[in-house]
Order: C-alpha cells, then structure tokens, then sequence
C-alpha cells in the first residue's frame, strides 16, 4: 500500500508488514541493482536501478493488522467500518491507461530483445488486398502460412507484430532471419520471395501480397530492425482482446546477470560500463539513456 502524499518535494511512501511488524521504504536509495541481458552475437542490454533499504515503524496491533489488510485491499473506512472502495470513471480510465503503458512497455522491450536475440535481419509485411478486419483469420492464415514455410526451411524463427491499417484491415510486420536469394522446393530451385508469395496466396488467395523492406539501415542491423518493429507495439495496444500483440517462434530469453552496487549512480554506471567493455571493442555502437525511475539504461550492438 502507499501512502500518496501529494508533491514531488514529498515522493510517496510506500509501506509493507513483515510478520506483524510496519516497515516503510526508506526515502533516499542505498544503493544500485545492474541487470546485463546478454543477447548474443554481440548484443548487450543493460539497466543500472536504484535499490531502497526498507526501515521498521512499528510492531502492529491485532486491530491494526486487520485495518492494514483491509485497506490494502482497497477498501476505505467509512461510517464507523470497511466498505469496498467505489472507484470513478476517472479513477477507471487513470489505472486502464497506467496498466496498458506498463504492458505495451513489458511488450516492447521483449520485442525488441527476441528480435536481437534470434538475430532476426529481414522484415517481410504479409497483407490482405481485401478489407480483412478479423484478427483470428489473422492468426489462423499466419500459423498456416508458417508450416508452409517450415518444410522448406525447418526450424524457420519469426517474431510478428499485428498493425491495423487506417482502413481497419490486419496485417503483420514479420522479422525472419536472413533469406537466401533462392530455395529447393519440390525438387526445384524457385527464388526465394517468389517462393514465400506463393506460400502466402495459397493461404488467403490470389490477393494476398508480401513486401520487403527496403530500408538500408535495418537491413544492415538487426538491433535496428529490432527497434523499428517495437514501435509497432505502441499502436492500438490492448485495443483487441482477442490475443497477444505480438507472435513469435519461442518466448524464452536468457536470464539477466544481477550484480548489486552500493555506490552512487555515476559510480554505479561506470561498473556497469566495466562489465561489458569486452562487448564494446571493435568500434561497436553504443547508446545509453536515463530513466524516469532515476536509472541508466546501456544497449551495445556491433557495428555490421
């Protein structure tokens, strides 16, 4: 539960019960949490975030115990006794949008860390020519769509994000691994997107269509297309309720490494650019910003 004292002089305070005994979050940090996210092939995302020390109020009351728990399941004391609390439209709408943020956020960021992660360097964009507006067929001709592709090329890795054209139509941004200029199919050598169209109109008809991208810049790079794609996140999120925003062949990343830092931030952050010099020779390029919690966050991705 929190304390929401208004100003920003006065941050909230946030408290917590320990077996019966009131704790509060200290007010100034004692130290830093670095997570390093080793993608492969040269990637590197790292985080550098504050750490609070949580300090002892007071040994509750069996009353006090219960009013706590009352109150940290949102209801509000009125007239004597607990009442659940009834939130407005306003109140509504404020934690829709918080949570919705906070997913697109989570989603993002695991966008662009599989992207990286499975080295995914081509986007191909699969449409319908028709004003396609169901998000399941969506799904159902993808799925199809990628079995096809799977006996020609087994093992086949993607990550998909689901855009809505301004007409309403579906249609999907696909990051795949590198395409070679022609593949064997049936015996035969067909060349490569020619190949993938057919695949595509054999699962939604003669109107469906697949570009590639053009951009130089992502081509060269998949930490780049790895960025472009997860901007897609960001439109009409958790506007649909029929699945995820995103698809992908496999979810799992590996684990970060946790180091815990007792220094302040900039000496924090300079072991964190201790830690992943190794990553950085040979010119790679490197990207760091600041976060509103009052942390870093580190990307290094190799030059291509």
């Amino acid at each position: 539960m929190e304390n929401t004292s208004p100003g920003r002089e006065h941050p909230p305070v946030q408290y917590r019960v320990i077996e019966g005994t009131l704790y509060a979050r200290d007010a100034v940090h004692s130290g830093h949490e670095i997570r390093v996210h080793e993608l492969g092939h040269g990637n590197v995302e790292a985080t550098v975030f504050p750490t609070y020390c949580w300090s002892e109020v007071d040994s509750l009351s069996q009353f006090a115990l219960a009013d706590f728990g009352e109150a940290s399941k949102g209801q509000i004391w009125s007239g004597g006794g607990w009442a659940p609390h009834i939130p407005t439209e306003k109140e509504k709408l404020e934690k829709l949008t918080l949570n919705r943020d906070r997913s697109c956020r989570r989603a993002r960021t695991k966008v662009r860390r599989l992207c990286i992660h499975k080295s995914l360097s081509t986007m191909l964009t699969l449409t319908y020519q028709e004003n396609m507006l169901d998000r399941a067929r969506m799904n159902r001709d993808l799925d199809v769509f990628i079995k096809r592709v799977r006996r020609v090329v087994p093992g086949f890795q993607y990550l998909g994000v689901l855009e809505r054209q301004k007409r309403g139509a579906w249609h999907v941004h696909l990051a795949v691994p590198r395409i070679l200029s022609h593949y064997y199919s049936g015996g035969t050598l067909v060349r490569s997107y020619d190949l993938l169209r057919s695949m595509w109109r054999g699962v939604i008809g003669a109107g469906g269509n697949i570009d590639v991208s053009r951009n130089k810049k992502i081509a060269r790079s998949c930490a780049v297309l790895a960025r472009y794609l997860s901007k897609y996140i960001g439109k009409d999120f958790g506007s649909d309720s029929e699945g995820d925003s995103y698809r992908a062949s496999g979810r799992a990343l590996p684990a970060p490494v946790i180091f815990r830092s007792s220094s302040i931030l900039g000496d924090a952050y300079m072991d964190l650019i201790d830690l992943i010099t190794v990553e950085m020779g040979g010119g790679a390029h490197f990207h760091s910003m600041s976060l509103d919690c009052g942390g870093v966050f580190v990307s290094v991705a190799p030059v291509p």
